[in-house]
């Protein structure tokens, strides 16, 4: 052991590791001190810590000292071993994703110790780890070090379930599936080894003894339709020595460590911002190899975060002063970032002047040589360093809003605006809006005469929420659009129109521009998608071919396979979920599995997923298999998705009582949600229930025309006309094609024989594309306008009918100059009040050469007007 007067001369970094050391030091002599005057015998009673070798004995459940039971979230139980024959092992299977699970060993408790665990791991194709809970001593306190099916492993201190990361995830070679793993508690330190390599070491003495478990986390579900468990791990082997010697010689087994895996731990803690135990692992390095310019670049940055700038400097000029220089660039960076922390902006701009001789520009030299020339009152030439700081890099808007406030200095207005402008794009693509917003006020100041100015403020308060602001912005974009002469339009702001006009509930008028962002970007997949779910959500017509190429070219543009951006393969599950709907809806079981299989893998477990999943398995006559899904975790179900789809399925299936309980909970969970009010008022309504069902409906605001149609219905069957007529024309105001809503207002008009406003809704029905049912309703809409606004007249001898209003305007004096054809109405009988065509009634004339009645011959008189006005309609077209 050194002399403590030996640290005096060290730096803070090892002062604090030798003064853990002794800690621990004097851990270990007070725990053998302990150990020898305990007593007692091999079960810990009473708490005692005693010295044993132990192997788990995975033979029977009563031989091992795990808890092997199911619980609510995962099964422990024992099963066939890895090596086959009768090797058992200890299985644990979780029941749910996004979940962390263990088997207990509660019996025995343990402080200092060399644990060895050979373990398995089966995702199921999703993402998970398994590891072990150690020092567990009760109330969510323990130590936890897990293995992930991706390769990675970590440590974390968890505290009143607070979890604390003592190392986070850090890369190991191991397969992911299976690894040995060893454990080494000596006085508060704990080393971890992974398949025989020293992978991590850490310092913490907080929790100094506890029981053990097995653990097994899941974070993303794997397969569509899941199997029991959703991830299972396995425990082959386990071991635990307390015994000091065997404690120590594991310890001190480790030592020179490899390079290559301290310095992945030191990367690590210096990503966790742990600077100081990320140099101390430096530094152990350089105890028993030499210094490289990757170390060194690392230690100059983790001191320059400590503040520790003389330091940082002297890594810096050791690092350049070794042969190589391929970190040459980096150093001059990391010694500029030294500078101006220090305030040096003429040693500053003289560096890196001296710097760009021999080296290409980069980012991080062109914005501090902006940082030194501001502040030496250069803004020129701070401008145009910036300038170039962003040319290298345009998603970084930093150094554009910079060259924007030297050019605002210098009162040059227009290159400051087109900076300002810059940035803010920048800002926006980045999804920035708190630097944005910063921005927007001198962006709208220098620029209120720019519709451009004006559009990206409305993308600012838009992603901030503010629609109103977001509304009165893209309306000033659209009158300047329009003042400067139709520019080229912005395909985001025709978008993000459209979403505002959705959110008001006018989704028709949205349509159109939605239509033209997707043409303005026809390789932008997110516009595409989302014209697509509008087109659907409009007229739920899932054969409309416009609907279909919508989606199907969303589904190209936006598949991974393009390399698309993260977002935007987000937005590839949701396409594939809407495509799934479509098929389910149209019975394409088969189909529908393969999207939801790819909207399961791109979004995980998210209630649209499994709505669509219960549907898919309600189609294939498994109606409790849907139910279950949708019930399977209430806490998934946030915004009362899964509720609302499992009383639709029961409405579907005429179990209208329980569908109701269901949509009872979906309204709990979001009582304002106009799909669920609407869903909940139909089952109402089927239950006969209207009194009811016109309570839910009057708790909507803003109602859609969905739910104003409900209203329609239910002021119907009340007697409420003049209620329900308003409710038609309220919905019509949101959306004039809202095919439901003319048909009912059409109905109205008919049922109050005002007919030619019931012709004028019929007309609106034949202006738009109508096919299957929605034709056939409104086709019987014409048959009872004919019906009630009109007659037939039938001609007594052959059967020829005419139709004519029920009550026709009066027609002028006719005179006709030639014999009409034998279709025409010849007219009708005083007497008996029969008529006859022209060409039955000319085989009766009487010597004055008048059409007479076969019948009572009397002559034939055009007495109906109606049947004057198919008279005089040929007579007019004659003279033409």
């Amino acid at each position: 052991m050194s002399c403590p007067l030996c640290v005096l001369s060290l730096d803070l970094a090892t002062v604090l590791q030798y003064i853990i050391d002794m800690i621990g030091f004097l851990h270990r002599i007070l725990s053998c001190f302990f150990r020898q005057f305990a007593g007692g015998g091999g079960r810990n009673t009473g708490g005692e810590i005693r010295e044993e070798f132990w192997e788990a004995d995975f033979s029977k459940p009563g031989k091992t000292r795990f808890e092997i039971k199911p619980e609510d979230a995962c099964d422990a139980y024992l099963t066939k071993g890895a090596g086959g024959g009768k090797t058992r092992s200890l299985g644990l299977g979780l029941k749910k994703s996004a979940c962390l699970a263990w088997a207990e060993a509660p019996a025995y408790r343990y402080g200092d110790m060399v644990l060895k665990a050979r373990l398995r791991l089966d995702c199921k194709g999703g993402y998970g780890a398994a590891g072990i809970v150690f020092h567990q001593t009760g109330g969510g306190t323990y130590y936890l070090a897990l293995l992930s099916s991706k390769g990675y492993f970590r440590l974390d201190l968890v505290r009143n379930t607070t979890p604390l990361a003592l190392i986070g995830w850090t890369e190991c070679p191991f397969s992911g599936s299976a690894a040995e793993l060893a454990i080494v508690v000596c006085g508060g330190r704990v080393i971890l080894i992974i398949d025989g390599r020293w992978a991590g070491e850490v310092d913490d003495n907080s929790i100094t003894c506890g029981s053990l478990g097995f653990a097994l986390a899941s974070y993303e579900a794997g397969q569509a339709d899941a199997p029991a468990h959703v991830a299972e791990a396995f425990l082959d082997y386990l071991s635990v020595d307390t015994r000091a010697d065997q404690v120590e010689a594991a310890r001190a087994a480790w030592n020179p460590v490899p390079r290559e895996s301290r310095l992945r731990l030191a990367g690590t803690f210096a990503a966790m911002g742990q600077s100081v135990p990320a140099l101390v692992q430096l530094k152990k390095i350089w105890e028993t190899s030499g210094r490289e310019q990757e170390d060194l670049l690392l230690a100059a940055q983790l001191a320059q975060v400590l503040e520790r700038y003389d330091e940082a400097e002297e890594y810096v000029g050791a690092a350049l002063a070794l042969p190589g220089g391929g970190a040459a660039l980096a150093l001059a960076e990391e010694k500029a970032k030294i500078l101006y922390a220090r305030g040096r902006r003429t040693a500053l701009r003289d560096h890196i002047a001296e710097t760009l001789k021999t080296h290409k520009p980069s980012v991080v030299l062109l914005s501090l040589l902006g940082h030194a020339h501001w502040e030496l009152g250069n803004y020129q030439e701070a401008g145009a360093a910036y300038d170039g700081a962003f040319e290298l890099d345009r998603n970084n808007g930093l150094p554009a809003a910079n060259a924007a406030n030297a050019y605002d200095l210098l009162g040059d207005r227009d290159k400051a605006l087109d900076r300002y402008l810059a940035a803010g794009r920048s800002y926006l693509e980045a999804d920035n809006y708190d630097d944005l917003g910063v921005l927007v006020p001198k962006i709208l100041g220098l620029g209120r005469d720019r519709w451009e100015a004006h559009a990206l403020a409305g993308k600012w308060a838009f992603g901030i929420e503010d629609w109103e602001t977001a509304g009165r912005e893209f309306s000033q974009a659209e009158a300047l659009q329009k003042k400067a002469g139709s520019p080229a339009k912005d395909p985001a702001l025709c978008f993000l129109r459209g979403l505002l006009l959705i959110r008001e509930g006018k989704r028709r008028k949205a349509l159109p521009l939605l239509e033209e962002a997707a043409r303005l970007a026809p390789d932008y997949g997110l516009f595409r998608f989302r014209l697509a779910e509008t087109r659907y959500l409009l007229d739920n017509n899932p054969a409309d071919p416009r609907l279909r190429s919508d989606l199907e070219q969303a589904l190209s543009l936006l598949d991974p396979a393009r390399e698309t951006a993260p977002g935007e393969q987000e937005t590839w599950g949701w396409a594939n979920n809407l495509a799934a709907q479509l098929c389910l809806a149209e019975g394409d079981t088969e189909t529908a599995a393969a999207h939801l299989e790819k909207a399961a893998a791109a979004l995980g477990e998210r209630p649209p997923v499994l709505v669509n999943r219960a549907v898919y398995q309600y189609l294939r006559g498994s109606p409790d298999k849907a139910l279950a899904i949708l019930d399977a975790d209430r806490g998934l179900d946030t915004e009362g998705l899964m509720a609302n789809c499992a009383g639709n399925l029961l409405v579907r299936s005429g179990r209208f009582e329980e569908a109701w309980a269901w949509y009872r909970r979906a309204l709990d969970i979001a009582p304002d949600n106009q799909e669920f009010v609407a869903n909940g008022s139909s089952c109402l309504i089927e239950m006969g229930q209207y009194g009811e069902a016109d309570t839910l409906l009057a708790r909507a605001h803003n109602p859609s025309p969905a739910l104003l149609e409900l209203i329609t219905y239910v002021a119907i069957k009340k007697g409420e006309y003049y209620r329900a007529e308003s409710a038609c024309n309220a919905a019509l105001e949101l959306d004039g094609a809202h095919v439901p809503s003319l048909r009912s207002l059409g109905w109205l008009f008919c049922t109050a024989r005002r007919w030619d406003e019931a012709g004028g809704i019929l007309a609106r029905l034949d202006a738009l594309p109508l096919s299957g049912e929605a034709a056939e309703h409104r086709e019987e809409l014409r048959q009872r306008i004919l019906e009630g606004s009109t007659r037939l007249i039938p001609c007594a001898s052959c059967g020829r009918t005419w139709r004519v209003p029920l009550d026709p305007p009066p027609v002028s004096f006719l005179r006709l100059v030639a014999m009409p054809p034998d279709e025409i109405p010849a007219g009708t009988c005083p007497a008996c009040g029969t008529s006859y065509c022209v060409g039955c009634a000319k085989k009766h004339v009487d010597k004055n050469g008048r059409f007479t009645c076969p019948a009572c011959g009397k002559p034939l008189k055009l007495i109906n007007e109606g049947l004057k006005k198919i008279v005089a309609d040929w007579a007019a077209g004659e003279k033409n």
